[in-house]
């Protein structure tokens, strides 16, 4: 795993960089679900049973199933994806001319070392530098390429990416604080979609809707408790647009040092709500009830 300076939010989008790395490839390098023919992906998109795995991705004869954690425990719960299959929607936005099968056992995306793999899903390791232990791939090109895998020897990719709809409250603070700062500048109405687009960089279009409206929420919880309580004298929230505006002096050093000061005050502030590291139950993926489909 990442070292221990490293925190939790940034060890998770260190974690979610290296998983649709797995599914691209660089002028350095290249993914080998990627080099399999698995060249689309779809991020928390809804399945035909109601659940809500990380990345589904497709190749032209096959549909995999993964999950991204940095829980020592998940394999445990990996047995719910094992007859998980994309919903009409998902394969609609993905379209191949026959049925795709599915690749085989899920699999578990990490970067904990030393998982002891059980029957029932795949691992695949992708911190310093990875590696692959295969339960189950129907798919023998996709098998040959993990098993011939040795991990990523480069960086992957950032994709602009901040934060993701799993973040929590707390690691949404430091990532938020910049665009607030940017905000500022602007001295414009920001709407919480343009900040959550912001967030997911370039991952923006490869998250189901249900996943960016769940990041929206915790955007907007967060901007209206700073509107209302730490940074009530510069931010205006409304309600209605769901959008916010910073009134500050940039032009002045004062006004900008107080106001960079306010921000990082409010960042050694521990929201109420925080979660586990690994925020995803069953009755989480079905709570929204508003987002029908993906």
């Amino acid at each position: 795993m990442p070292s221990p300076s490293v925190s939790i939010g940034e060890r998770r989008i260190q974690l979610w960089r290296r998983a649709i790395f797995l599914f691209d490839k660089s002028e350095k390098m290249e993914g080998p679900f990627h080099e399999a023919g698995y060249n689309d992906y779809w991020c928390e998109g809804r399945s035909q049973e109601k659940l809500t795995p990380d990345i589904f991705g497709f190749s032209d004869d096959f549909f995999c199933v993964c999950d991204i954690s940095m829980s020592p425990q998940k394999g445990d719960n990996m047995g719910k994806y094992k007859k998980c299959t994309p919903s009409e929607y998902t394969k609609a936005l993905f379209p191949s001319e026959k049925e795709r099968n599915p690749t085989g056992s899920p699999f578990l995306i990490t970067d904990e070392m030393g998982i002891q793999l059980t029957p029932g899903y795949n691992v695949v390791q992708v911190f310093q530098p990875g590696e692959a232990t295969i339960d189950q791939i129907n798919d023998s090109i996709l098998e040959e390429k993990l098993t011939q895998w040795q991990g990523f020897f480069f960086p992957p990719p950032s994709y602009s990416l901040l934060a993701v709809p799993e973040s929590t409250l707390d690691e949404l603070k430091f990532p938020l604080a910049g665009i607030l700062k940017w905000a500022a500048v602007q001295s414009e109405w920001v709407s919480i979609n343009e900040v959550a687009e912001k967030l997911l960089g370039n991952l923006y279009s490869s998250f189901s809707k249900k996943g960016i409206a769940n990041l929206r929420k915790n955007i907007e919880t967060t901007i209206k408790d700073l509107s209302k309580g730490h940074l009530k004298e510069y931010l205006t929230y409304n309600n209605e647009n769901k959008t916010f505006r910073l009134e500050v002096d940039v032009s002045n050093a004062q006004s900008k040092k107080a106001f960079s000061n306010r921000i990082n005050s409010w960042l050694q502030i521990t929201p109420i709500e925080i979660f586990d590291i690994d925020n995803e139950t069953e009755e989480d993926e079905d709570t929204d009830s508003d987002i029908n489909d993906d």
